[in-house]
């Protein structure tokens, strides 16, 4: 499996990601033809490697693109027991999308030997634990920033569908609704560090990516940093160490 060119993808709810090597050229796409575009141009031949939770028909428009144009057809990762010195305990590993576990073979590879709080902040924000001998807790999903604000929008009748600042005592709609909406998120991961310490597994560094990560990182009491993408660089350590479960 080891080849020296490859291209990784990330099929998220929103927004397709990808990564292509040695090029180090890299994108974001959302829809397949888009994506396409993108990679035109890249050196054809790449072995394919991708992370799928996105709808079922994008997966397969993708694998028909690049069988087409490429001859190559990409291969998507499936959650296993254990990878690159990592246990996951996920009783049902088919309940579990393959992101997260990407994810958090991502994060091993920037602190291999760290209690770790990683925290996917997209449509979802997911919050796992990963301990520094590898075992893999699980962890929490609730709706992002944006979905918990378009819920409220939709499910009520005057609350505006738009963005406030964060304010100590919101006096406006806006900033009620943003303030509250961050304020349940932060919480969340607050009560996360609680329970690791509570459970002998003091977290040591907190990690963050997706697209709120940028916002979300400086609110954060923990010693926390913004990472670009876990899911590609958990596929990236993958395909160097000739590991992992695929599926064509």
């Amino acid at each position: 499996m080891k080849q020296t060119a490859f291209l990784l993808l990330d099929l998220g709810n929103s927004r397709i990601k990808w990564r292509h090597s040695p090029s180090g050229c890299s994108g974001v796409a959302h829809t397949s033809s888009e994506l396409w575009q993108q990679c035109a141009n890249l050196p054809a031949g790449a072995q394919i490697l991708g992370c799928a939770v996105g709808a079922a028909d994008l997966q397969q428009q993708i694998d028909q693109l690049f069988s087409q144009h490429w001859q190559v057809r990409p291969q998507w990762l499936q959650v296993t027991r254990q990878a690159l010195g990592i246990v996951n305990h996920y009783p049902q590993l088919n309940e579990q999308g393959p992101d997260r576990w990407a994810a958090i073979l991502g994060a091993r590879q920037h602190f291999p030997q760290q209690n770790l709080l990683v925290i996917s902040a997209g449509t979802a924000i997911v919050i796992d634990t990963l301990l520094a001998n590898g075992d893999y807790l699980g962890g929490s999903i609730a709706p992002g920033l944006g979905l918990m604000k378009s819920a409220l929008h939709q499910a009520t009748a005057r609350l505006p569908h738009a963005s406030g600042t964060l304010q100590a005592f919101p006096q406006s709609t806006l900033d009620a609704i943003e303030t509250g909406c961050v304020r349940a998120i932060i919480g969340s991961i607050e009560q996360a560090l609680s329970a690791a310490i509570a459970h002998g597994h003091p977290i040591e560094q907190v990690i963050v990516f997706g697209g709120d990560a940028a916002y979300l990182q400086p609110l954060l009491n923990a010693k926390a940093i913004a990472v670009d993408n876990l899911v590609l660089d958990g596929l990236a350590a993958l395909l160097t160490a000739d590991a992992g479960t695929l599926h064509p």
